[in-house]
Protein backbone atom coordinates (compact mmCIF):
# COMPACT_ATOMS: atom_id res chain seq x y z
CA UNK A 1 0.00 0.00 0.00
CA UNK A 2 1.40 3.47 -1.04
CA UNK A 3 0.45 6.86 1.10
CA UNK A 4 2.46 9.31 -0.32
CA UNK A 5 2.25 12.15 -1.60
CA UNK A 6 4.25 11.90 -4.94
CA UNK A 7 2.76 9.89 -8.17
CA UNK A 8 3.38 6.02 -7.40
CA UNK A 9 7.01 4.78 -9.21
CA UNK A 10 8.23 1.89 -7.09
CA UNK A 11 8.95 -1.56 -8.63
CA UNK A 12 6.14 -4.02 -8.52
CA UNK A 13 9.02 -6.98 -8.13
CA UNK A 14 12.40 -7.84 -7.18
CA UNK A 15 14.73 -10.05 -8.71
CA UNK A 16 17.39 -12.03 -7.05
CA UNK A 17 19.29 -14.65 -8.58
CA UNK A 18 16.60 -16.83 -10.08
CA UNK A 19 14.32 -15.83 -7.10
CA UNK A 20 11.68 -13.53 -8.43
CA UNK A 21 9.63 -11.85 -6.18
CA UNK A 22 6.44 -9.97 -7.29
CA UNK A 23 3.65 -7.78 -5.70
CA UNK A 24 0.64 -5.81 -6.24
CA UNK A 25 1.60 -2.00 -5.38
CA UNK A 26 -2.08 -0.11 -4.56
CA UNK A 27 -1.97 3.75 -4.25
CA UNK A 28 -4.29 4.53 -1.44
CA UNK A 29 -5.35 7.85 -2.97
CA UNK A 30 -7.38 5.38 -5.74
CA UNK A 31 -9.54 3.52 -3.02
CA UNK A 32 -12.83 5.69 -1.62
CA UNK A 33 -12.71 6.45 1.45
CA UNK A 34 -16.22 5.99 2.21
CA UNK A 35 -16.12 2.25 3.81
CA UNK A 36 -13.30 3.87 6.24
CA UNK A 37 -15.35 7.24 7.73
CA UNK A 38 -18.82 4.80 8.08
CA UNK A 39 -16.15 2.74 10.07
CA UNK A 40 -16.93 2.36 14.06
CA UNK A 41 -12.90 2.34 14.07
CA UNK A 42 -11.10 5.61 14.46
CA UNK A 43 -8.26 4.15 12.97
CA UNK A 44 -10.07 3.66 10.08
CA UNK A 45 -12.16 7.20 9.94
CA UNK A 46 -8.53 9.12 10.29
CA UNK A 47 -7.05 7.34 7.27
CA UNK A 48 -9.82 7.86 4.85
CA UNK A 49 -7.84 11.62 4.76
CA UNK A 50 -5.02 9.54 2.11
CA UNK A 51 -7.73 8.12 -0.33
CA UNK A 52 -9.55 9.46 -2.95
CA UNK A 53 -11.47 12.49 -2.19
CA UNK A 54 -14.37 14.33 -4.10
CA UNK A 55 -14.17 16.67 -1.82
CA UNK A 56 -12.22 17.73 1.18
CA UNK A 57 -13.83 19.86 3.37
CA UNK A 58 -16.64 17.42 3.37
CA UNK A 59 -14.57 14.38 4.16
CA UNK A 60 -13.20 16.12 7.07
CA UNK A 61 -16.07 17.18 8.44
CA UNK A 62 -17.06 13.65 8.17
CA UNK A 63 -14.45 12.53 9.64
CA UNK A 64 -14.15 15.04 12.66
CA UNK A 65 -18.01 14.45 13.12
CA UNK A 66 -16.89 10.48 13.80
CA UNK A 67 -13.83 11.85 15.93
CA UNK A 68 -16.35 14.09 17.92
CA UNK A 69 -18.01 10.99 19.26
CA UNK A 70 -14.92 9.32 21.24
CA UNK A 71 -13.76 10.42 25.08
CA UNK A 72 -12.13 13.56 25.10
CA UNK A 73 -8.17 12.15 25.77
CA UNK A 74 -9.10 9.70 22.79
CA UNK A 75 -10.69 12.54 20.67
CA UNK A 76 -7.30 14.35 20.83
CA UNK A 77 -5.28 11.78 20.25
CA UNK A 78 -7.22 10.84 17.07
CA UNK A 79 -6.94 14.31 15.96
CA UNK A 80 -3.22 14.84 16.22
CA UNK A 81 -3.20 11.45 14.01
CA UNK A 82 -5.20 12.99 11.46
CA UNK A 83 -3.36 16.38 11.74
CA UNK A 84 -0.33 13.88 11.03
CA UNK A 85 -1.59 12.05 7.80
CA UNK A 86 -3.55 15.43 7.00
CA UNK A 87 0.24 16.92 6.14
CA UNK A 88 0.50 14.37 3.63
CA UNK A 89 -1.93 15.55 1.23
CA UNK A 90 -1.26 19.24 2.36
CA UNK A 91 -4.47 19.17 4.52
CA UNK A 92 -3.43 20.72 7.47
CA UNK A 93 -3.95 23.80 7.79
CA UNK A 94 -7.97 22.78 6.12
CA UNK A 95 -7.92 20.41 9.23
CA UNK A 96 -6.80 22.78 11.94
CA UNK A 97 -9.83 25.19 10.16
CA UNK A 98 -12.23 22.49 10.90
CA UNK A 99 -11.24 21.34 14.14
CA UNK A 100 -11.91 25.09 15.13
CA UNK A 101 -15.36 24.76 13.90
CA UNK A 102 -16.22 21.37 15.40
CA UNK A 103 -19.93 21.48 17.24
CA UNK A 104 -18.34 21.33 20.58
CA UNK A 105 -16.24 23.15 22.87
CA UNK A 106 -12.58 22.20 22.84
CA UNK A 107 -10.21 24.17 25.16
CA UNK A 108 -7.44 24.86 22.51
CA UNK A 109 -4.81 25.74 24.94
CA UNK A 110 -4.15 21.59 25.49
CA UNK A 111 -3.89 21.17 21.59
CA UNK A 112 -0.22 21.87 21.31
CA UNK A 113 -0.45 22.01 17.77
CA UNK A 114 -2.87 25.18 17.79
CA UNK A 115 -0.34 26.93 20.57
CA UNK A 116 2.44 28.60 17.91
CA UNK A 117 -0.93 30.29 15.57
CA UNK A 118 -2.16 31.52 19.09
CA UNK A 119 1.18 32.45 21.02
CA UNK A 120 3.11 33.62 17.85
CA UNK A 121 1.87 37.08 17.34
CA UNK A 122 1.78 37.81 20.99
CA UNK A 123 5.44 36.95 21.42
CA UNK A 124 6.46 38.81 18.56
CA UNK A 125 4.86 41.67 19.91
CA UNK A 126 6.49 41.62 23.40
CA UNK A 127 9.73 41.61 21.57
CA UNK A 128 9.09 44.34 19.90
CA UNK A 129 7.83 46.44 22.50
CA UNK A 130 10.84 45.58 24.22
CA UNK A 131 13.24 46.44 21.86
CA UNK A 132 10.99 49.88 20.96
CA UNK A 133 11.27 50.48 24.49
CA UNK A 134 15.11 50.12 25.27
CA UNK A 135 15.62 52.14 21.93
CA UNK A 136 12.72 55.12 22.99
CA UNK A 137 12.86 55.14 26.46
CA UNK A 138 9.51 55.23 26.77
CA UNK A 139 6.69 52.69 27.50
CA UNK A 140 4.56 53.74 24.46
CA UNK A 141 7.23 51.67 22.23
CA UNK A 142 6.12 48.41 24.33
CA UNK A 143 2.77 49.13 24.45
CA UNK A 144 2.20 49.72 20.98
CA UNK A 145 4.07 46.59 20.10
CA UNK A 146 1.85 44.27 22.19
CA UNK A 147 -1.04 45.71 21.24
CA UNK A 148 0.42 45.00 17.19
CA UNK A 149 1.12 41.53 18.72
CA UNK A 150 -2.08 40.54 20.18
CA UNK A 151 -3.86 41.81 17.02
CA UNK A 152 -1.34 39.74 15.18
CA UNK A 153 -2.28 36.56 17.25
CA UNK A 154 -6.49 37.57 16.80
CA UNK A 155 -5.95 37.76 13.05
CA UNK A 156 -4.70 34.28 13.03
CA UNK A 157 -7.17 33.05 14.76
CA UNK A 158 -9.86 34.98 13.03
CA UNK A 159 -8.54 33.98 9.89
CA UNK A 160 -8.10 29.72 10.74
CA UNK A 161 -11.43 29.60 12.53
CA UNK A 162 -13.66 31.87 10.24
CA UNK A 163 -11.75 32.85 7.38
CA UNK A 164 -12.31 35.49 4.86
CA UNK A 165 -15.54 36.68 7.59
CA UNK A 166 -13.34 36.79 10.71
CA UNK A 167 -10.89 39.39 9.04
CA UNK A 168 -13.97 41.63 8.77
CA UNK A 169 -13.91 42.35 12.30
CA UNK A 170 -9.83 43.76 12.20
CA UNK A 171 -10.87 47.14 10.95
CA UNK A 172 -12.60 47.65 14.22
CA UNK A 173 -10.31 45.84 16.82
CA UNK A 174 -7.76 47.73 15.58
CA UNK A 175 -9.55 50.74 17.07
CA UNK A 176 -9.18 48.96 20.69
CA UNK A 177 -6.11 50.45 22.60
CA UNK A 178 -6.09 48.57 25.84
CA UNK A 179 -4.90 45.26 26.07
CA UNK A 180 -7.08 43.43 28.87
CA UNK A 181 -9.92 43.96 25.61
CA UNK A 182 -7.47 42.52 23.17
CA UNK A 183 -7.34 39.36 25.93
CA UNK A 184 -10.72 39.31 26.72
CA UNK A 185 -11.72 39.06 23.11
CA UNK A 186 -9.30 36.12 22.75
CA UNK A 187 -10.69 34.21 24.61
CA UNK A 188 -14.31 34.95 23.38
CA UNK A 189 -13.04 33.67 19.86
CA UNK A 190 -12.19 30.40 21.43
CA UNK A 191 -15.20 30.01 22.82
CA UNK A 192 -17.39 31.58 19.74
CA UNK A 193 -19.26 29.97 17.39
CA UNK A 194 -19.93 32.44 14.95
CA UNK A 195 -18.77 35.77 13.63
CA UNK A 196 -22.52 37.26 14.51
CA UNK A 197 -21.34 36.79 18.14
CA UNK A 198 -18.69 38.14 18.02
CA UNK A 199 -19.43 41.52 15.79
CA UNK A 200 -22.30 41.69 18.92
CA UNK A 201 -19.47 41.51 21.35
CA UNK A 202 -17.80 44.56 19.62
CA UNK A 203 -21.04 46.35 18.80
CA UNK A 204 -21.84 46.47 23.00
CA UNK A 205 -17.85 47.40 23.64
CA UNK A 206 -17.92 50.72 21.25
Amino acid sequence: MYVGNKPLNMENSMEFRQIKYSYELIDIRTLDGNQLIDSDDPDDNVLAILCKLDDAHITIKRILEKLSLLHPNEREDYIRKLLYLSGLRNLATTVKQEVLNMPLTIDLDEYEFFKDIFTKGELKGRQEGRQEGILEGELKGKLEGELKGKLEGIEGMLEIKYGPEGLELMDTLRNIDKIDKLDEFSALIKKSTSVAQLRLYLQGND
